[in-house]
C-alpha cells in the first residue's frame, strides 16, 4: 500500500483530471478522455509531475482499451504514445501491439457497412467475418452488436479460436471473460481474469471484484478494491463501490421516513400496466398508497385497473381522465389530490415497470442516507436484457459553444456503450435522475413547482424540474443499489419512431431556451463541485482505513 494518504493522492491530481475523474473510471470512450486530459495536464506540468502525469494518461488510455478488448483503435492510440516522459509499454503488450496494425483494417466510408441499422449488422458480420477472419474490427463489431442484444451465439463465433489471429490471444481472453460475465458465469469470469494476469496494467480490478462480489467473496472483492484505488487514485468507481460496501451501503433496506404515496399515470398500455401493477402488488409497499391515473386509455386499461383494486383494496385510489394529457400534466393532477399531499414521500413509477422486492426500501435508505434531498432516483436497466443501462446518475457537462453542436445541453453517457457489470451500483448525490422510478419530498413540491406542461406530451419534464431543484439548492440522490427493469428498450438497443426523436429534440431545445446558457454553465460547474466534494468525502473515509490497516 502507498505511504502517501489516498486523499492526498487525489488532491494531488490537476483539477481537470479531478473533474472528469469525479464523475467515474468506466466506459471506453469516458476513459479516453479521462486520458487525454492526463496527457495534457503532462504537457503543462513541471518535470517533475510530467513523467507522472504521462504514465497516469497512458495506464487509463490501457484501461479504455481493457474495457473494450476488441477496439483495435485503442489499442493503436496506445501504441503510438511516444516521449521521454514515457517509458516502454509493459512487456506483456507489447507483442501485441506490434502485431495490431496487421489485424485492424476499418472499411472505407463508402463501404455498404456503414449506415446500417443493428438488425441488418446482425445479419451482415457472420459473412463480414468469415471473409475477414483475421480483421479485428469485425469481432469488435459483433461484440458491439451481441452484448445490447443477448445474442451470444454472435458474441461466440466472433471469438471462435478458428478464426482468431494468434499473436492478438490475449484479448480473446480477456473478451472471453467478458462473455462469460455477461451470461453470468462469474467463477469462468473470474479463472480467465486471472489467467491473463496484469496483461493490461492495472488489470481488470472492477470486473474481477464484479466476480468476487457474484460469488459471495465480499471481502477479497473490497480487498482487491482498496488496492485499486491506492495504486490508481482516478479509479473513482472502484472507490464508489468500495466506499459503499465498506459502509454496508450496498446492503441498506428501511422503511421510507414517514408516509408514502405510490403515482402511476398510464395511457393504452394495459399489459404492461398489469405487469407493473402485479410486480408492484408483490413487492414490500409498507403503509403506502397506490394512485393510478387513467390518460383516456381506449384499451382494456380500464379492467385491468379494476381487477388490480380488487387486490389492493382500500389501498388503490384510480382516476379516470376522458383525453390524454401527457406526462407533465398527468403528474400534476396526481400531485395536487389533497389526500395524496398529505403524504410525506411521493414515488412516481412509470407503468411499464419491474420492481424488485425491497425496491421501496432501497429508496427509504437513499431517504435515511441523504436526508437533505428533495429527489431520490435508481439504476434503470432494459426488461429484456438487464446489461444494458438506461438511466443512471446524471450531472450535465459543460455547455458547449454553440457552434461546436447543436444542442447546449450535454448529459453524461458514459453509461451506454458499456454492459451494465455493477460499474454503477453506488448512492451519490447528483443533479438529476430518471423519471422512470423516482420520489419526492412532499413539503418542498410548493416552492419549487411541479412538472412544467411545455414539456408535453413526454421527454425532459422529470429532467427539468431536477433542474430546479438543484438551482434552488434542493439535494437529488441517486439510489444505484435499487435496479428496476423497464419494459421500454432505451439507449443503444431503443427503436423509437421519428415522432418521438422530434418530440424529444423539441423538448430539449425548450429546457435549453428555459434555463439558458448561463444556468446550464451554472449546473454544470456547481454539480461537478458536488462530486469533487463528494469523492474527497470517500477519499478521507479511505484515509482513515488504511491507517487502521
Amino acid at each position: 500500500m502507498s505511504p502517501e494518504r489516498p486523499s492526498r493522492l487525489w488532491a494531488a491530481l490537476p483539477r481537470p483530471v479531478r473533474i472528469l475523474a469525479a464523475r467515474g473510471s468506466t466506459g471506453r470512450d469516458h476513459l479516453a478522455a479521462l486520458a487525454g486530459e492526463c496527457l495534457a495536464q503532462a504537457g503543462v506540468s513541471t518535470a517533475s509531475e510530467r513523467c507522472r502525469l504521462a504514465v497516469m494518461g497512458r495506464d487509463i488510455l490501457a484501461a479504455a482499451w481493457c474495457a473494450e478488448p476488441l477496439s483495435g483503435d485503442l489499442g493503436l492510440l496506445l501504441s503510438g504514445l511516444r516521449g521521454p516522459d514515457l517509458p516502454a509499454p509493459p512487456e506483456a503488450l507489447r507483442p501485441v501491439l506490434a502485431a495490431l496494425p496487421r489485424h485492424w483494417r476499418v472499411p472505407h466510408g463508402d463501404d455498404p457497412w456503414h449506415g446500417r441499422v443493428r438488425s441488418e449488422a446482425r445479419e451482415a458480420l457472420p459473412g463480414l467475418m468469415s471473409r475477414e477472419p483475421e480483421n479485428l474490427y469485425w469481432k469488435a463489431q459483433a461484440w458491439n452488436v451481441s452484448w445490447p442484444m443477448a445474442d451470444w451465439s454472435l458474441a461466440e463465433a466472433a471469438l471462435a479460436q478458428a478464426q482468431w489471429p494468434r499473436p492478438l490471444a490475449p484479448l480473446r481472453l480477456h473478451a472471453q471473460a467478458l462473455l462469460r460475465l455477461a451470461q453470468n458465469r462469474a467463477e469462468e469470469s473470474l479463472a480467465l481474469l486471472e489467467a491473463l494476469g496484469e496483461f493490461f496494467p492495472g488489470g481488470a480490478p472492477n470486473l474481477r471484484a464484479e466476480c468476487l462480489l457474484r460469488l459471495g467473496r465480499v471481502e477479497e472483492a473490497a480487498i482487491l478494491l482498496a488496492e485499486a484505488v491506492l495504486s490508481a487514485p482516478w479509479r473513482t468507481s472502484e472507490l464508489l463501490r468500495l466506499d459503499d460496501i465498506l459502509r454496508g451501503v450496498d446492503r441498506l433496506c428501511s422503511p421510507v421516513p414517514g408516509s408514502a404515496a405510490i403515482l402511476l399515470y398510464t395511457w393504452n398500455k394495459a399489459r404492461e400496466l398489469d405487469e407493473t401493477l402485479a410486480s408492484l402488488a408483490a413487492s414490500d409497499m409498507h403503509d403506502a398508497g397506490v394512485w393510478v391515473l387513467d390518460n383516456g386509455s381506449s384499451d382494456a386499461t380500464p379492467e385491468v385497473i379494476e381487477r388490480w383494486r380488487g387486490v389492493f383494496a382500500e389501498r388503490l385510489t384510480s382516476l379516470r381522465l376522458p383525453v390524454n394529457v401527457g406526462a407533465p400534466a398527468a403528474r400534476n393532477w396526481l400531485l395536487s389530490l389533497p389526500e395524496v399531499r398529505r403524504r410525506e414521500f411521493l414515488v412516481f413509477l412509470d407503468d411499464d415497470v419491474s420492481l424488485p422486492h425491497d425496491w421501496l426500501g432501497r429508496l427509504g435508505a437513499a431517504a435515511a442516507l441523504a436526508p437533505r434531498a428533495q429527489v431520490w432516483g435508481c439504476r434503470v436497466v432494459d426488461e429484456a436484457n438487464p446489461l444494458v443501462a438506461q438511466s443512471v446518475d446524471y450531472t450535465p457537462l459543460a455547455p458547449r459553444p454553440p457552434h461546436e453542436q447543436s444542442l447546449l445541453m450535454h448529459l453524461p453517457s458514459m453509461h451506454l456503450r458499456q454492459p451494465d457489470f455493477g460499474q454503477f451500483s453506488y448512492l451519490r448525490p447528483c443533479v438529476s435522475v430518471t423519471g422512470c422510478c423516482h420520489m419526492l419530498r412532499s413539503a418542498a413540491i410548493d416552492a419549487v413547482g411541479g412538472f412544467d406542461i411545455r414539456f408535453s406530451p413526454s421527454q425532459y419534464d422529470d429532467l427539468e424540474r431536477d433542474l430546479r431543484v438543484f438551482l434552488s439548492g434542493g439535494g437529488v440522490a441517486y439510489q444505484g443499489h435499487l435496479c428496476v427493469r423497464h419494459k421500454r428498450r432505451s439507449g443503444m438497443a431503443a427503436e423509437r419512431s421519428p415522432v418521438e426523436i422530434a418530440c424529444a429534440g423539441a423538448n430539449l431545445r425548450k429546457l435549453e431556451a428555459k434555463h439558458g446558457e448561463e444556468g446550464l454553465a451554472r449546473i454544470s460547474r456547481e454539480g461537478e463541485e458536488l462530486l469533487e466534494r463528494d469523492m474527497a468525502e470517500r477519499f478521507a473515509r479511505l484515509d482513515a482505513m488504511t491507517e487502521v490497516g
